[in-house]
C-alpha cells in the first residue's frame, strides 16, 4: 500500500529509476489523483485514476472509462501518455500495451510499467510571455529527421513553452529535438537542443485542438540571453 509519508516528490527531473518512479506513482495513488491521456480522434481525453502500480511485476492499473467506446479506442492504442498536476508539479509518463483486466472486482486497464517519468516544478525561472504581435517562432528539430514549426508562448533561461498547431504531433518526456532554431526579428537565430519535459492538450484560438509542450534547453549558447532580453523588452 502506498503511504503519504513516503510518497513525496523531491526534485525537478526526468526519473528513470524504478524506485523513484514508484515514489511518484505512490503519491498519485495515495492522493487519488486524476490522470488524463489524449486519444487521437476523440472529442475528450481519457480520464482515470491509478489504482495499482507494481514495479516488481512491471505493470500499472488504471480505472476504465464508463463509456465502452472510449475504452475500445484506448485499447486500440499501442501506447498512451498520461499527464496530471499535483500541487505545483506537472507529472507525465508514457505506458505501453493497454489491456482489459478486472482489478479487485472492477473493470480496469493494465499497462506496462513506465520506463521514464517527467516531474517538473513550474516557474523555476522568470518566464517572459510572448506578445501575439511578436514574430517569435521555433523550427523544432530543425537538425533532426522531422522538423516542424511551433509558436512560442513563453521563454526563460530554463526553457520554452511552445504551442503546436497540429494535434497529430505527440512528444513524450525525454525526447530531444536537435538543432531547434528560435527566431525573432532583428536578432540572429539561436540554435539549441530542446528536451521535452511535458505535453498537454490545448484549445487553439480557432476552436481546434493542439498540443502545448514545455522544453528544457540543453547546453544553451550565450546568445540565448540576448534573445530573451529582446523578448522581455517587447
Amino acid at each position: 500500500m502506498p503511504t503519504t509519508e513516503k510518497a513525496t516528490i523531491r526534485s525537478d527531473h526526468l526519473v528513470r529509476s524504478r524506485i523513484e518512479i514508484k515514489r511518484v506513482l505512490d503519491a498519485l495513488i495515495a492522493r487519488n489523483q486524476l490522470v488524463t491521456a489524449e486519444i487521437p480522434g476523440g472529442e475528450d481525453p481519457f480520464t482515470a485514476r491509478i489504482i495499482g502500480a507494481d514495479a516488481t511485476w512491471g505493470f500499472i492499473v488504471v480505472t476504465a472509462a464508463a463509456d465502452e467506446s472510449t475504452n475500445a479506442a484506448l485499447l486500440a492504442r499501442a501506447s498512451l501518455t498520461f499527464v496530471c498536476t499535483l500541487g505545483e508539479w506537472h507529472i507525465e509518463f508514457a505506458a505501453i500495451g493497454p489491456g482489459k483486466v478486472m482489478h479487485e472486482g472492477i473493470p480496469a486497464i493494465r499497462l506496462r510499467y513506465p520506463e521514464i517519468l517527467a516531474v517538473q516544478q513550474r516557474r523555476q525561472h522568470d518566464r517572459h510571455e510572448v506578445a501575439a504581435t511578436t514574430l517569435l517562432r521555433c523550427v523544432a528539430d530543425a537538425g533532426g529527421m522531422l522538423p516542424f514549426e511551433a509558436r512560442i508562448r513563453n521563454i526563460s533561461l530554463g526553457g520554452i513553452s511552445a504551442l503546436y498547431y497540429s494535434a497529430d504531433i505527440t512528444l513524450e518526456p525525454g525526447t530531444v529535438l536537435v538543432g531547434s532554431r528560435i527566431e525573432v526579428p532583428g536578432i540572429d537565430p539561436v540554435v539549441v537542443d530542446l528536451e521535452v519535459r511535458y505535453s498537454e492538450v490545448v484549445t487553439l484560438p480557432d476552436g481546434s485542438r493542439g498540443h502545448a509542450s514545455g522544453f528544457r534547453f540543453i547546453n544553451p549558447p550565450d546568445t540565448l540571453t540576448r534573445l530573451i532580453a529582446a523578448v522581455a523588452g517587447q
